[in-house]
């Protein structure tokens, strides 16, 4: 028995396809079947994590539409029998790509590696956020009171932050991830900082280019200065009139910024279009596709993606797996298709500080990325099998020795039996 399969891309691949074999064995990834329909965006995500290009199964693909790949017989056992080059697979209705090669995302121009383990550089990711954090506070506070200030402690900050980033991205990762007792608005602008960063050292981007990038976030927001307090602590959504004056912060933040000097344009740029989206739906010029820089593009998928995650005062934080499948699922319209997928690269398997449960039964965060072995990382587990809590928690390499220690059998929502997602305090644990 023979199977007419389409070899594609993963960024081809859309809900509704039945995906019959991997470009490397199924073994080595963590999909429990031999061959299975995509039906989510977790499994799209996977499927871009661990693959460059899978086969599809022509005769039981539920929608229409075209996408251009090999056609290609498989035997029973999965075996390629024979091949012939450019016909169309089945895919839903899938919109125009934005136009201009502008939007292609750039070569590496830097190979960053790991120069430090996770235990070395978190004192120093530590000290440096709390750098960032005590700056961006001073500059705050200094232009709230009226008073002439510079961006010298700003942009010594910023670039500690980044010197621990491109040694080793975990901790600050981590830590950005971790409850954190911060007003939103305050922490935003800094946790939204170290996305973009360890987007910018996945990318390659140069360490002048990345220190642009970070100074561009950090600055981003400080237009909403400016606007009425009351619509800042409203708990309820804005109307329409209340959307149009806070939209009115990216103007204002330009202002400012211009005000202080010492920034340089592609800074201004990004506090200028971060809300810019790729499909054209953004703020406040509905640029689209290559129109918005890169830098500016990045910034807005990590604006996005810290809001979603974090506690606001009008909404609760969505969990990170959920924040990475509601933003794959709207890549196609808003966001640019790459990025994300850099971004759930970057973010791991089992995002840090992510709430998990173990094989074993017990609860435990997840606090490293093992880089070789992706889906055991290093957690620090919080309950015994019975989900009572540890009187001390223990730290767990879940790659130690041939055989893991345990697997991670799911993601948990915050508050799952009774445990919450631990606070920055469970570091010095």
């Amino acid at each position: 028995m023979h199977i007419e399969t389409i070899k594609l891309p993963v960024y081809q691949l859309t809900f509704g396809m039945t995906v019959v074999k991997l470009d490397r064995p199924w073994s080595e990834t963590p999909f429990m079947l031999q061959g299975f329909r995509i039906k989510t965006a977790e499994e799209l995500r996977l499927l871009s994590e661990y693959c460059s290009h899978v086969y599809v199964d022509v005769g039981r693909t539920q929608q229409t539409g075209a996408a251009r790949g090999e056609r290609v017989t498989l035997d029973e056992h999965g075996e390629i029998v024979a091949f012939q080059r450019s016909i169309s697979a089945a895919v839903r209705d899938a919109p125009p790509p934005p136009p201009s090669s502008a939007a292609d995302l750039p070569a590496p121009a830097v190979r960053y590696v790991l120069e430090s383990s996770f235990h070395d550089e978190l004192p120093h990711a530590r000290a440096a956020l709390e750098q960032t954090k005590c700056a961006m506070k001073k500059l705050i506070e200094a232009l709230r009171g009226g008073l002439r200030c510079n961006l010298d402690e700003v942009k010594l900050a910023a670039s500690a932050l980044e010197d621990s980033m491109l040694r080793n991205p975990d901790p600050a990762m981590l830590m950005r991830a971790l409850r954190n007792p911060d007003p939103f608005s305050f922490r935003h602008c800094v946790h939204s900082a170290i996305l973009a960063i360890n987007l910018g050292r996945a990318l390659g981007l140069r360490r002048q280019t990345i220190h642009e990038l970070a100074m561009g976030v950090l600055l981003a927001d400080l237009g909403k200065m400016r606007l009425p307090k009351e619509l800042l602590r409203t708990t309820r959504r804005l109307d329409r009139r209340e959307t149009d004056i806070m939209k009115l912060h990216v103007r204002f933040g330009v202002e400012i910024v211009e005000d202080l000097g010492g920034v340089t344009p592609g800074a201004i740029e990004i506090v200028a279009t971060h809300h810019e989206r790729f499909d054209g739906s953004g703020y406040p010029k509905g640029l689209r596709g290559g129109e918005i820089s890169l830098l500016a593009r990045i910034a807005g998928l990590a604006d996005t993606f810290d809001a979603i995650t974090s506690d606001r005062t009008y909404s609760r934080a969505i969990a990170p797996h959920e924040a990475v499948q509601e933003l794959y699922a709207a890549t196609v319209d808003v966001f640019q298709r790459g990025l994300v997928e850099l971004l759930i690269q970057v973010l791991g398997a089992h995002p840090l500080g992510s709430l998990v449960e173990l094989s074993d039964g017990s609860v435990a965060v997840v606090l490293a990325l093992n880089r070789e072995r992706r889906l055991l990382p290093w957690v620090l587990q919080l309950t015994a099998a019975d989900k009572q809590r540890l009187q001390r928690p223990t730290l767990l390499n879940l790659a130690a020795g041939e055989r893991p220690l345990a697997t991670i059998k799911d993601v948990l929502e915050p508050g799952a039996h009774g445990v919450d997602q631990p606070g920055v305090e469970v570091l010095a644990a």
